[in-house]
């Protein structure tokens, strides 16, 4: 046994071990965008996961742990196969069974290749940054643009982005030609919705209604 390979590649796998359990519990999994893959076994996401913060983390840390696997067998079996006293058998075990989880935490948060994705959007709406205030303003601009006209085949996926801080929504309202809803939207992320049906859409937000509201127009 080389020693030192031995104690280095146990701190690499602590250091990756440790980062991928920090992101995991802290970051979050970020949730797909509407018409993504989802995650399986369902695993739940967190519309607020601090991604941006977390994901240099999780990438350094893996790598990490790759090298210290690499270098656990040349530190253990320098000078050949020797046989493991019991500290030994319980810090492989515990590396093994620890080993196998973050495996399968992977193959849990991977997003499913069973699903297929929708169309890509070519229509965009923004949710403006502080629509959930009401300004007192007779016609308030919170989707922008506010009225947009698609056609079905060239344009009907339309995508909305919240820019905001706050959670809204895209919904029909009763008497549209079809129905949509988006459910929440939380912030800095986006929903997907293609319109097939042709008509006058009044959409709104069921957390706003009283002036977040806005206007689709689709043509066959």
């Amino acid at each position: 046994m080389d020693k030192d390979l031995f104690y280095i590649s146990v701190f690499l796998l602590a250091i990756g071990i440790g980062g991928q359990l920090a992101w995991y519990f802290f970051g979050g999994i970020p949730c797909n965008p509407a018409g993504g893959n989802p995650y399986l076994f369902g695993a739940a996401c967190d519309p607020h996961a601090t991604v941006a913060s977390f994901q240099e983390l999780q990438n350094i840390s893996g790598y990490a742990m790759l090298i210290g696997f690499i270098l656990l067998p040349a530190g253990l079996f320098k000078d050949g196969l020797p046989a493991p006293g019991f500290t030994a058998k319980v810090l492989i075990g515990f590396l093994l069974i620890v080993s196998v989880g973050v495996v399968f935490t992977g193959i849990v948060i991977a997003p499913s290749s069973s699903s297929s994705k929708g169309p890509p959007p070519n229509a965009f709406i923004t949710i403006l940054p502080g629509s959930g205030t009401p300004t007192g303003a007779v016609n308030q601009i919170t989707f922008s643009p506010q009225n947009i006209t698609v056609v079905i085949g060239t344009n009907n996926t339309v995508q909305w982005t919240n820019k905001d801080d706050t959670d809204h929504t895209a919904t029909s309202r009763p008497g549209d030609p079809a129905a949509f809803n988006s459910g929440t939207i939380a912030p800095r992320t986006t929903y997907e919705y293609t319109f097939t049906t042709p008509g006058v859409y009044n959409y709104y937000c069921t957390f706003h209604p009283g002036w977040m509201h806005g206007t689709i127009t689709v043509k066959q």
